[in-house]
């Protein structure tokens, strides 16, 4: 549980950067415009939003796998929001500090501890890479022999006229070190 804890609490330091964005943009003022009226701000709100929810339902699924099967089971969900969540807040609170300026890297602004400990949080429980590799890995002993896969990829006419390329034929090249 402490793991999707970890990423529920980054996704509320997502909502408090988001925050911090809406407060500065009703305030601010650039060329001759409240930031609220720029089109590149209402972007990036509207973006920080797509990607809270998304992380949001992400780490609800990940919690609900781990309920219903186990967090054995659910390792896969648990990785993705590991890696997902601090992406998605880091970006946000960067955004956040670019809305404010120089003023956001000040010790007036909570902006730059955010960043410094969301950044941290990224490599406490192990770095992306770790996770990613564990995401590839159940994605690859579940690949088995896709329809959608077979159709999607196709087949090379001229190989299968010729009979060129025997030697890589099979279910899936072996991998040095995988179980396929």
């Amino acid at each position: 549980p402490g793991r999707i804890h970890h990423c529920m609490r980054t996704i509320g330091q997502a909502e408090a950067a988001l925050a911090a964005i809406l407060y500065r943009a009703q305030r601010r003022k650039a060329f001759g415009k409240v930031l609220a009226k720029q089109d590149t701000l209402r972007q990036v709100v509207a973006e920080a939003r797509i990607s809270i929810e998304q992380n949001r339902q992400l780490c609800y699924l990940a919690a609900v796998m781990a309920d219903e099967v186990g967090f054995k089971a659910a390792r896969k969900y648990i990785a993705m929001i590991k890696v997902a969540a601090p992406r998605m807040a880091l970006k946000i609170v960067d955004d956040a500090i670019q809305v404010h300026g120089a003023h956001g890297v000040g010790q007036d602004s909570k902006l730059s501890d955010m960043y410094t400990g969301l950044r941290t949080l990224r490599v406490a429980d192990g770095p992306d890479i770790v996770h990613l590799n564990t995401i590839a890995k159940m994605e690859m002993e579940t690949a088995g022999d896709s329809a959608i896969g077979a159709v999607v990829s196709g087949e090379n006419k001229n190989v299968a006229k010729y009979g060129k390329f025997k030697h890589v034929e099979g279910r899936l090249a072996p991998v040095p070190g995988s179980k396929l």
